[in-house]
């Protein structure tokens, strides 16, 4: 007789012993600490003016908190609202499903925007990502500038050291610029999302006992478990397509992780280095001022304050 108390522990055992061999959460296997202005220059600004394909995010502190995710994975308890089994699957359908629950956002969205069906999935998911924020999309900036200026924000003094990740594609397979490639991919997204404390692994040895005359159930829970050990490390697809003018200014890029299992918030890098060179930067407080200054001498549309206003950036550099 299956025992699900028993099969999840089996599991939860196999993944601790994944854990210690796939490397860091949060990449600090691949940290570079920057403490000078020189340093800055050498390693991130040289690059990015050699015009070499690089692409840039910024975080506003060095976190073990602030994983590499999707706004959609940081939200825990909303994805897990009608949840009580502790996993759920996102893909296409998830994501058409949960846009279709907000009330009238959809309907909005195909009176003004766009068509919204499984096949046209990558613009609404822009959309949610810049005006929602909730979608398996990860912003990134082929200018250095205003990944930088999203790490410093409007600050005059600084507590914490920044973070800038950089990343760099190794082949052209995982990249595209093309509207029907990227529904594709987003049409093909698969993410497994477990998360277990001991509470709601009861909850879910519960569940399944009270349902076991529904064999279908044991079976997906089975299946579900199962993802733990197959895909605990995510590929990574990187989509340069701009759906609006404020993402054209910004020179935005969008990261999109995909078939993989993301468990209690955490999920392994491994394989993301395999198929991207991603480095994250950790650049010392003492130098941000330094480079708050660059970003006012050499880009000054790209100042925290012109951001997300198109209309007063280019005024900027008329100006300028």
């Amino acid at each position: 007789m299956f025992s699900a108390r028993e099969y999840l522990k089996n599991r939860l055992n196999e993944f601790n012993t994944i854990v210690s061999k796939e490397l860091d959460f949060d990449f600090s296997a691949v940290t570079k600490k920057i403490d000078t202005f020189e340093e800055f220059k050498k390693f991130l600004l040289d690059d990015f003016i050699s015009g070499k394909q690089l692409f840039y995010r910024g975080e506003r502190i060095n976190s073990e908190e602030r994983k590499l995710l999707p706004t959609m994975l940081r939200h825990i308890d909303e994805l897990f609202r009608d949840n009580d089994l502790g996993i759920i699957h996102i893909d296409s359908k998830f994501l058409l499903e949960y846009y279709n629950s907000l009330g009238s956002f959809t309907t909005v969205y195909a009176n003004t925007m766009g068509t919204v069906d499984e096949n046209n999935l990558y613009e609404i998911c822009a959309f949610a990502q810049h005006y929602y924020d909730f979608s398996p999309l990860i912003d990134f900036s082929k200018s250095i500038y205003p990944s930088l200026s999203f790490a410093l924000k409007d600050r005059s003094e600084f507590q914490d050291d920044i973070v800038l990740f950089v990343l760099q594609l190794k082949g052209p397979e995982d990249y595209t610029d093309n509207l029907t490639v990227a529904n594709e991919w987003i049409r093909d997204l698969s993410v497994y999302v477990s998360c277990f404390d001991e509470i709601n692994v009861k909850s879910a040895v519960k569940e399944i006992i009270a349902n076991k005359q529904q064999l279908s159930m044991t079976n997906e829970f089975r299946r579900h478990m199962e993802i733990i050990n197959t895909r605990p490390t995510p590929s990574a697809k990187l989509i340069d397509v701009p759906t609006n003018t404020r993402m054209k200014f910004q020179q935005g890029v969008f990261l999109l992780l995909t078939d993989f299992q993301l468990f209690n918030g955490g999920y392994f890098t491994k394989n993301i280095r395999e198929d991207f060179l991603i480095t994250k930067y950790v650049i010392s407080k003492d130098i941000c001022p330094q480079i708050k200054e660059l970003i006012a001498d050499k880009a000054p549309w790209y100042e925290y304050r012109y951001l997300t206003d198109v209309e007063a950036a280019f005024k900027k550099a008329v100006k300028k």
